[in-house]
């Protein structure tokens, strides 16, 4: 098995026309298709079902379609490592990751993508949600992790990634554990820890108004670890986004009337000449198995 098997084989299979895959590969229709015939003598079964005009994929094609198309971004990827490390090349991408969000979603993307790129060095910007558009179109990030409040900027590209839940976080132990969700109503009866970088803190302090409620404030902080280490020893209560809890000793339901939830998104400038490096983040990114609602 050689690198043109399986370039011809995947062409084939995207086309099935062996005329179109031959052109693509810019060899003749018979070159290609005795490379084919030799990839399933030695893999000892067919791959392409010939019915007259009509070509598919046989069952043994279908199951190891995905295994040559990670060959070749894995033959893709040496290349042009080994092209890097003999230029000397080396590039840096400076990603901004809003304050509020936590590591677990997007660890193993940034694994997955240092380990396709490992001449990419990635430089992680922990920044508020009001600084991200001016940081992008200044040039100071290249690209940012970002829980938008409000209309889209038509200045920025947006890349929805994934729905979180907010939820009212707690030390183990708390009557709230016993519950399946809770009120706004029995979180007035708490003391509270506000979060000064809160997206939605305004909207959180007008909810409870219209209710008639009062939100009880005992802390404010900046710092959401801070934050967590004052509700784990007893100290109050927040709302919390649900991917963001990460100390242990805590816990955490949703909250109700009414559901609070955002949206996560990738953001970069609306800009069709973006580096190289950003691109394969991109592609990455659209790629990566995100979490549905």
């Amino acid at each position: 098995m050689d690198f043109n098997q399986i370039r011809y084989f995947l062409a084939l299979s995207n086309t099935l026309n062996f005329t179109k895959a031959a052109e693509r590969c810019y060899v003749t229709q018979p070159a290609l298709t005795q490379a084919i015939k030799r990839l399933e003598a030695e893999l000892g079964g067919d791959l392409i079902a010939r019915n007259g005009r009509e070509t598919e994929l046989t069952e043994l094609g279908k199951s190891l379609r995905s295994y040559f198309e990670q060959i070749e971004r894995t033959q893709h990827m040496v290349r042009r490592t080994a092209k890097a490390v003999v230029n000397g090349e080396t590039s840096e991408l400076n990603i901004g990751v809003m304050c509020t969000i936590g590591p677990n979603m997007i660890g193993d993307l940034l694994g997955t993508f240092q380990m396709n790129h490992p001449r990419v060095k990635l430089i992680l910007h922990d920044v508020v949600h009001e600084s991200i558009p001016g940081l992008l179109l200044s040039g100071a990030i290249d690209g940012a992790f970002y829980a938008r409040h409000g209309p889209a900027n038509p200045r920025l590209e947006h890349v929805e990634l994934f729905n979180e839940e907010m939820a009212i976080t707690f030390p183990q132990g708390h009557p709230f554990a016993r519950e399946s969700e809770v009120s706004v109503r029995s979180i007035a009866a708490e003391r509270y820890i506000e979060r000064l970088h809160c997206e939605f803190g305004k909207e959180f302090r007008e909810l409870f108004s219209v209710q008639g409620l009062n939100l009880n404030v005992v802390f404010q902080c900046e710092r959401e670890d801070w934050i967590q280490s004052l509700i784990r020893i007893g100290m109050g209560v927040a709302v919390i986004p649900r991917y963001s809890v990460l100390q242990p000793g805590l816990d955490c339901k949703p909250v109700t009337d009414p559901k609070l939830t955002r949206v996560v998104e990738f953001v970069v400038p609306m800009d069709q000449t973006r580096k190289p490096a950003l691109t394969y983040f991109m592609n990455e990114i659209n790629s990566h198995q995100w979490p549905k609602a």
